[in-house]
Parts: C-alpha cells; structure tokens; sequence
C-alpha cells in the first residue's frame, strides 16, 4: 500500500501542471484511459524519482459525467461553486486518477482560464495534500471562511494552486489565466462552498468496488453539479 500511494503522490505532481499521462491500462466499460504526452512533467519521470519502476500502468481514467466518476471513486466529488458556472460549465475533462482522486478540469467560455479542481477522501488516501506541488507555499485564511486554512502557491508559469482540507475530505484547485482580483474572489467562493460540502456528506458511506466488480451508485451520487 505505500508503494501505490508513492507512486500516487508522484503521478499526481506529474500531472497538476500538464494535466496529461504517460501510459495506458486497459479500462472499464465506462472509462477511457488517458493515453497522452506528458510534456515537461512525464509520469515516468515522476515515479523514477520517488523510487518507483518506470512503465508503472498510467492510472488515469476520463468518464462521460460525475456519476460515472463518482461510481467509480465511491464517495461525492466537489465540482464548482454556482457562481463560476456560467463561465466554466460543462467540464472539459471528467477523471479519476486511480480512483482515488477526482480530478475535474474546467476551460473557460469567454476566455483562456482554466480551472482544474480535485477532491479526495483523507481517510482513504492518507494524506490531505492532493496538489501535487511541492514548491513554496503560504498559509492563509480563505476569505469569509476564517476557520479554514489554506495553503496557496504559485508556479514560476504563474499557474496558482491552492490544497486544503474540510472535514473528511482534501481539496486542491489550480486557477489559471485571471488576474489576482479574479483569483481572490474564487477562492473565498471554492473554500465557502467547500466547507458546506464537506458538511453535508460528513456522514456518508464510503462505496468503493474494485474494478474487477460491479461497482454500485455511491451513496452521495451529485447527479446535478450545478446543485453546489
């Protein structure tokens, strides 16, 4: 188990910045394994330096909607606060990495913003970092939402990218392409509705199937997103 969480934290440093993969396992029905270059952060790169074996299975799958991925994963997954709907809805890109991480990608209609969110079950991953950046980091309240921390940071690209954590739940989100007044209003938006995210599953059970199984509806299916 902590080799495959290694190499977890590795793919996951590999790919917040590119948000591409190396290589390719076979998929479930309702998967599609992401199968791309991985520019300047491959995965193989990646797992070599946390000790792992090169040509380790890329462990991202793409889904047609957030049931499937929630299906998949077996807990809810955070997808947008109502107000950035109108610019970010549909998502471009639905994942799971290895079913452990949602990883939900977002590109603006008005403009070249992009926004990637991602959502883990601390318990079940073991930690509660899922950025994938291990750079510099500052520490600061969110807003409104005092009572949470955050950890923000900014890639020399000046891609931002902040982690925190509510209740059972990690969240990371990766903001690029707007203005810091633009960046400060998100973030207060993300951690706010995060909070009463993790609040209303904070009682919810997890329902993982291998994917060697069947795997059943999570309990906590969003079938509407734009419900957040």
């Amino acid at each position: 188990m902590k080799k495959k969480h290694l190499f977890l934290a590795a793919f996951l440093a590999a790919n917040i910045l590119t948000g591409q993969a190396a290589f390719a396992e076979e998929a479930d029905a309702e998967e599609t394994v992401v199968a791309e270059s991985a520019g300047e952060a491959p995965a193989d790169a990646a797992a070599t330096a946390m000790g792992e074996d090169v040509g380790m299975a890329n462990p991202m799958f793409e889904y047609p909607d957030v049931p499937s991925l929630e299906r998949a994963v077996g807990f809810p997954v955070y997808y947008l606060p109502g107000n950035l709907l109108p610019l970010y809805h549909p998502a471009a890109h639905i994942y799971s990495i290895d079913r452990y991480v949602s990883d939900i990608r977002f590109q603006s209609v008005a403009d070249d913003s992009k926004i990637t969110v991602r959502t883990a079950l601390i318990e079940r991953i073991g930690t509660d970092d899922i950025s994938g950046y291990y750079g510099e980091w500052t520490q600061q309240s969110a807003g409104d939402v005092k009572r949470t921390q955050v950890y923000v940071a900014q890639t020399a690209a000046g891609m931002r990218v902040v982690r925190w954590s509510a209740g059972r739940f990690a969240f990371a989100v990766t903001v690029d392409g707007v203005d810091d007044n633009t960046f400060r209003n998100m973030l207060k938006n993300f951690v706010s509705v995060a909070d009463r995210f993790a609040h209303k599953y904070r009682n919810f059970r997890l329902n993982y199937k291998p994917k060697n199984q069947s795997a059943q509806p999570a309990e906590a299916t969003q079938e509407t997103p734009a419900a957040q």
